[in-house]
């Protein structure tokens, strides 16, 4: 009988990457923002309701933060994830703040190009509608919701990644879902019935 193969793990590319940039490497550094910036960006912009300039201008207080903080990363979690914290939290004290000032961040203009049509025309501006729909309902959520909804729905994190994230507990990030998704179903019950 013969010995079974040993398993040879491939080392992640990302970790040295990832201490080079923490420990000050800028090239490492802008890998990293290149690698990142997409996940960034794209949650703040769900979490501004659609305003680009507010998800760019978090998107970069993200990296700039994260670079001038890199010391801070205890590698509890993954980088993404610490990322991502930074990103939500900025968006949310910025939505807060707006809140206090009774500042109105606004939506999108609605106008969007339905691209090539085809056969499954119909199909597409269905998903489409039903997509603004959605949006629309997460839209209505309060912050913390808001905010778990995204990182769960659109960035598929798991419930301990969304809790490292947004600085609470797995079950709390649980029962912040549970309620987002039951407002969700509220909200786009009610939007049926118009």
């Amino acid at each position: 009988m013969s010995a079974p193969n040993p398993v040879i793990l491939a080392a992640d590319p990302n970790t040295d990457l990832e201490q080079a940039a923490l420990s000050g490497d800028r090239e490492s550094f802008s890998q990293i923002v290149r690698l990142h910036q997409r996940s960034v960006f794209f949650t703040a912009l769900r979490m501004a309701r659609g305003d680009e300039q507010f998800a760019r201008d978090i998107a970069q207080r993200t990296f700039l933060q994260a670079w001038t903080k890199r010391e801070s990363f205890r590698g509890e979690s993954s980088l993404k994830t610490w990322l991502l914290r930074i990103t939500t939290n900025l968006a949310l004290n910025e939505l807060r703040r707006a809140w206090r000032h009774r500042e109105v961040v606004p939506d999108e203009d609605g106008e969007r190009p339905l691209g090539v049509v085809d056969a499954d025309a119909f199909d597409a501006l269905a998903a489409s509608e039903a997509r603004d729909m959605l949006r629309g309902a997460v839209e209505t959520l309060a912050p913390r919701q808001r905010a778990v909804a995204v990182l769960r729905i659109y960035e598929d994190l798991s419930f301990a990644d969304i809790a490292a994230t947004c600085g609470i507990t797995p079950n709390n990030a649980k029962v912040n879902f549970h309620h987002a998704v039951k407002n969700i179903r509220r909200s786009l019950a009610t939007a049926g019935d118009a």
